[in-house]
């Protein structure tokens, strides 16, 4: 009986302590009160879960987590017991939603820019941090453009529909400017070196055009990084350079002071390698181009890693790493300099892709490579294979990336191109001082059938002067590395009052790169040259040559070309010589040479604007009984020569007023060209030219000299300038100032 009663009381305890525990336990969240929020948010701060005990601790975390959230201005929690468990009851009251945002005030900068910096936006909760940091935004936006007195202030409008307007209340102020720039303890380094780094400028009477004398607190901050790194590159490893101190007491006329503590200045104890070597430290040495005691700087510690890189990745170590390694002795003020070299494995190219060419064959683009399949990586072939192919002119991207092959020892080569357009069909009618009006017919592609053929048939007619051509190029003849070409071509010109002529020829040309920059063409021409319509006042020069001749000659040119642009350089050079022989054992009626010299120097400059220097000269001989053509002479004066006179009038004048060439020249052109809509292709350029056309060394001076401002336009004729030349030396008879109109060529 006893152990029947025991058995009964703990059945009985038993049931009583399950059913307590399921009193306990959270049966139901629920969320009351919000609107615009969505619950989901709600409960991602809740941390009470279904199913579990209850727990009061939790589920006052619970509340300050809700509201920590930042969308309620009151939460609330209430606990109520439910069949077998407890219901937790979360009541929210949510802040005023965000129902306009108004922007009062702006005048001097646009409401579109303004809304751009903005972080704060319609249909969202009201957060007073949030507006007070879009106040700071539009602050920083007024400080960007120069208005430093702005002040902005906020204003928030409750509704009854619980939403608000939020109003931005803009007081702009003066327009500022940076008219001191202040350092203090630079002793070494001047301050105008120090400006110089800065991108932060003062202001100056050309402010208005290069946009420079504002103030932008995170450009300064990034000027002082720039300053830093600086002192750095010039050996001052200990400088300090403090926070500007910025006086915006009258925004018209702020100063900025900047302290400098530039402590001693280290240079280069010294040099060693370890690691893997190619073959001894001697050769690393030779590539390198800082050496000891020379003054410490990080840029050349770059370029000499870059260099010691690329030597190994010439040899076929694609991956290898070279790590600079530092120490500082500060009381002998010098840094030793330990390469670590790890080449890792030498890897070759197993396959080269080539993917983006729908027109070019494959083999176009292959045989401008200077490398291929199983032959061994070199970076400096990798980088002149990809401008090779962007100096084809048959592709508007060229993109060159290497991936691991089959092995650890082998990389593929995917090359990926955009084509350009090369085929084109204009028509044009245009205005040279020269050729006076014509039109023009042109068929051209500089890569038909997507072979890399340049062929083109031009038809030009004026009222002066005729053309016709037809050309073709193959740069790769039967596959091997010589280009040959062809043309022929009638000209008729009547420019001149006392004379006209015509010719008609064609040329063979055979040439051969001689490296990636430098090129070798021979041609041969033949011409049958008709001088006609000689008036009886001409002189007796051109009275000689009138009838027909036939000029039968050979001709080779040098090119060394490193522009970076075919149409609009900004940086290199293109540098020719041509000599060229007529007559003798090349037959035909006239017997001269002639020697010939361009070359062309592009420099950026600051502000997108480039400065351009060409100068050419030349000197054409008869030998036997026969003159100088007249057609072969120089004719200096006009586009292309000296702007600022008519064509052929900065060289002889006969007795008639009529320019008549000359057998020697002499010309420098200058341009400083600046960019007015890169968006139509418009440049503005100003020029200086001197020279002259003459036929002993002693009339060189006085040198003739033009100059003015100019238009440059690529238009969908082609390239079109326009040049307003004046006389700065003018002679009696000679014009003040002539314009230069030309459309289809490149100067």
């Amino acid at each position: 009986m006893v152990r029947r009663l025991g058995l009964i009381f703990l059945c009985v305890t038993l049931l009583a302590g399950v059913a307590h525990a399921q009193e306990d336990l959270v049966q139901k969240i629920t969320i009351l009160g919000n609107v615009k929020v969505e619950e989901g948010v709600v409960r991602t701060a809740i941390r009470s879960r279904e199913g579990r005990p209850l727990s009061m601790d939790q589920v006052r975390e619970d509340l300050r987590s809700i509201f920590a959230l930042g969308f309620f201005s009151d939460v609330q929690v209430d606990v109520k017991p439910i069949s077998q468990g407890k219901e937790i009851i979360f009541i929210v009251v949510e802040k005023p939603s965000i129902q306009n945002i108004l922007i009062k005030g702006n005048e001097k900068v646009k409401y579109d820019d303004i809304k751009e910096k903005m972080t704060l936006v319609t249909r969202t909760i009201l957060n007073l941090d949030k507006i007070k940091e879009n106040e700071e935004q539009i602050r920083r936006l007024y400080f960007s453009k120069g208005y430093y007195g702005v002040k902005v202030e906020s204003k928030v409008d409750l509704l009854e529909t619980n939403e608000a307007v939020v109003t931005f209340q803009i007081t702009e102020g003066p327009e500022g400017r940076v008219k001191e720039i202040i350092f203090k303890g630079n002793q070494k380094i001047k301050t105008s070196d120090l400006k110089k780094v800065m991108i932060t400028k003062q202001w100056n009477l050309l402010s208005w055009a290069t946009k420079t004398g504002t103030l932008d607190l995170d450009i300064l901050k990034n000027d002082v990084q720039m300053m830093t790194a600086y002192y750095f590159d010039n050996g001052y490893l200990e400088v300090k350079i403090s926070e500007p101190r910025i006086d915006l007491q009258n925004p018209k006329r702020i100063r900025v002071e900047i302290d400098v503590s530039e402590g001693p200045q280290y240079r280069i104890g010294t040099i060693d390698f370890k690691g893997d070597v190619l073959t001894g430290k001697e050769e690393l040495f030779h590539t390198i181009s800082i050496r000891r005691n020379h003054v410490y700087s990080n840029s050349a510690i770059r370029r000499d890693v870059s260099a010691l890189t690329t030597l190994f990745a010439n040899e076929g170590y694609a991956y290898a790493e070279v790590s600079p390694e530092t120490g500082v002795d500060a009381k002998t003020l010098t840094v030793t300099l330990t390469f670590a070299i790890d080449k890792k494995r030498q890897v070759y190219f197993e396959k080269i892709n080539t993917s983006g060419n729908t027109k070019t064959r494959d083999k176009v683009i292959r045989r401008e490579l200077q490398v291929a399949e199983a032959q061994l990586y070199s970076a400096t072939k990798l980088n002149r294979s990809r401008e090779r192919l962007r100096r084809t002119g048959y592709f508007k991207e060229v993109d060159f990336a290497t991936s691991r092959g089959s092995a650890d020892d082998q990389v593929n080569l995917d090359i990926k191109v955009e084509e350009a357009p090369t085929g084109s069909v204009s028509f044009g009618v245009g205005y040279s001082t020269v050729y006076s009006v014509m039109g023009t017919v042109t068929v051209s592609d500089r890569n038909l059938f997507g072979l890399g053929y340049n062929a083109s048939a031009k038809a030009t007619i004026g009222t002066e002067s005729s053309e016709y051509m037809l050309s073709f190029t193959d740069p790769y003849f039967l596959g091997y590395n010589y280009s040959v070409g062809t043309s022929i071509y009638h000209r008729e010109i009547d420019t001149f009052d006392t004379y006209a002529y015509k010719v008609t020829g064609g040329n063979l040309r055979v040439g051969k790169e001689l490296s990636p920059l430098l090129r070798l063409e021979t041609t041969y021409k033949l011409e049958n040259v008709n001088v006609f319509d000689v008036t009886d006042d001409a002189s007796d020069d051109i009275k000689d040559q009138e009838g027909n001749s036939v000029t039968s000659s050979v001709s080779v040119t040098l090119t060394r070309d490193t522009r970076n642009d075919f149409y609009a350089p900004s940086s290199g050079s293109k540098i020719s010589l041509t000599a060229e022989n007529a007559g003798g054992p090349f037959g035909g009626d006239n017997s001269f040479y002639q020697f010939s010299g361009e070359s062309s120097w592009y420099f950026p400059t600051p502000l997108n604007t480039v400065f351009m220097v060409r100068a050419m000269a030349g000197i054409i001989q008869s030998y036997g009984a026969n003159e100088v053509p007249i057609y072969e002479k120089y004719f200096v004066g006009g586009w292309g020569t000296v702007r600022g006179f008519e064509y052929g009038r900065a060289g002889p004048i006969d007795e008639n007023d009529d320019p008549q060439g000359a057998t020697k020249m002499f010309a420098v052109n200058t341009e400083l060209i600046f960019p007015l809509s890169k968006e139509v292709g418009l440049r503005g350029a100003i020029f200086f030219d001197i020279g002259k056309g003459f036929d002993k060394f002693t009339d060189i001076t006085p040198l003739k000299m033009g100059a003015g401002p100019g238009l440059r336009w690529f238009s969908p004729f082609g390239p079109l300038s326009i040049d307003f030349g004046y006389n700065l030396n003018r002679d009696k008879g000679e014009k003040s100032n002539v314009i230069e109109f030309n459309i289809g060529s490149v100067f």
